[in-house]
């Protein structure tokens, strides 16, 4: 049937009152959403499913290296190279039928924690440096490669997934390959980039928050703002080594989360806005006020103050968040 055509047949129902504007709206939410429920809904038979597949790669890892020295080189590649694409091959084959993709699943994640094994076994036979950054460049770098691929061919979320997690190992190892022989970066330069991967797991949340993939949002949204947040109070540091820059900057950034909180809806946001300004006023309170005011009454000033937050996270979230 055509679009317009439908559209006359909707109006034609809707002016003989058969259907209510309200039953329209519900079939269409519910037709939209239908994807998204398959994937919010994870229940004890999917988390049985991956638990599984978590035990399965454990087993090969400690195969593997309890009989390292007995395996020659074509066998160790079998155990674990060989292991990987076989699981990748069997969840597609399970995810072929909508009733088993959370099976499929389990067998793909089998794929993606043993492919760096495999990687390794093939570098390390090859005489390179397993501990250098350049061999952790290369293995998640072919990892993120191989699974951004997958997702340009079957279209599958879970790809999206190892994609993001795999790039942002591949950007830590390349930037401190990048960076090893350089000594003008410190130990800061890692937080640095924690704070921009962070910024990125939100921005990349925001995107997806509509659509069949907003079920990754708040996986995203979590991990983003705790990265974000936690690299902005390391930088701040602490007296008398502290950051005047990040010691002002921290609170715009957590009253900031709070505020986005209601606007995006999200947990995460405020669980972690409210759990680092509860920190920071402990920080500031510990570094400023013991020596002027005398330890006790900075406790006093302390407790209340995180009262208040606590009361502030109760309020938002009843308000503006759970339905």
């Amino acid at each position: 049937m055509e679009k317009q055509e439908a559209v006359q047949y909707i109006k034609s129902l809707a002016s003989q009152k058969v259907l209510t504007r309200e039953e329209v709206l519900n079939a269409y939410d519910e037709e939209s959403k239908g994807d998204m429920v398959l994937v919010k809904k994870l229940g004890i038979a999917e988390i049985l499913y991956y638990i599984g597949g978590a035990i399965v790669f454990l087993g090969i890892n400690i195969l593997v290296w309890q009989n390292w020295s007995t395996l020659n080189f074509f066998t160790r590649v079998l155990v674990t190279l060989g292991a990987s694409l076989a699981a990748y091959v069997v969840g597609l084959l399970f995810s072929r039928d909508k009733k088993l993709e959370g099976v499929g699943s389990a067998f793909y994640l089998i794929s993606a924690l043993v492919l760096p094994m495999g990687l390794y076994v093939i570098f390390d036979n090859m005489g390179l440096d397993m501990g250098s950054a350049m061999a952790r460049s290369l293995i998640s770098g072919i990892c993120l490669g191989a699974f951004l691929l997958s997702y340009a061919a079957f279209r599958k979320n879970i790809f999206i997934l190892f994609s993001i997690l795999f790039g942002t190992w591949f950007f830590f190892s390349l930037t401190d390959f990048l960076t090893t022989v350089n000594p003008m970066f410190s130990w800061s330069f890692f937080e640095y980039r924690t704070l921009l991967i962070g910024l990125s797991y939100i921005l990349i949340g925001y995107a997806f928050a509509k659509g069949e993939r907003a079920a990754m949002s708040g996986f995203l949204y979590g991990f983003g703002i705790l990265g974000l947040l936690g690299a902005a109070f390391s930088l701040g540091g602490y007296s008398p080594s502290q950051n005047s820059f990040w010691e002002l900057i921290f609170p715009i950034l957590v009253l900031g989360t709070l505020f986005a909180s209601v606007n995006l809806k999200s947990k995460s946001f405020l669980t972690f806005g409210s759990l680092f300004l509860m920190i920071y006023i402990l920080k500031i309170t510990g570094e400023y006020f013991t020596s002027g005011l005398g330890w006790p009454f900075a406790l006093v000033l302390a407790g209340l103050m995180l009262i208040g937050v606590g009361y502030l996270y109760v309020y938002l979230k009843k308000k503006y968040i759970t339905t």
